[in-house]
């Protein structure tokens, strides 16, 4: 079982999850990674690194932001971030 701990300031945002979480995921080796920006409706950025789980040619960056999910990881150095994706303003790629 991972750790999950809620960081009051980014409250509804996103939750702070166990480095690693997202590895769990199916096909997490397989998915192309892209590096973004995100900027989210509380005013707070994550610079990091997301996975987009689709075929060759759809894996853009505005594929996954078409995507259906809910809710999107965000890979940082520090910590894996699981973010609500009501609240993604803007997805800029970085490299």
């Amino acid at each position: 079982m991972s750790d999950l701990r809620v960081e009051k300031r980014r409250c509804g945002a996103e939750l702070t999850l166990s480095t690693g979480e997202a590895r769990l995921d199916p096909g997490y080796e397989l998915a192309t990674e892209r590096g973004v920006a995100m900027l989210l409706t509380n005013g707070e950025s994550i610079c990091g690194a997301v996975r987009v789980y689709r075929p060759a040619g759809r894996d853009r960056l505005s594929d996954y932001a078409r995507s259906g999910d809910m809710f999107r990881y965000v890979e940082t150095p520090g910590a894996t971030f699981i973010v609500n994706s009501a609240h993604i303003v803007e997805l800029k790629e970085t490299t």
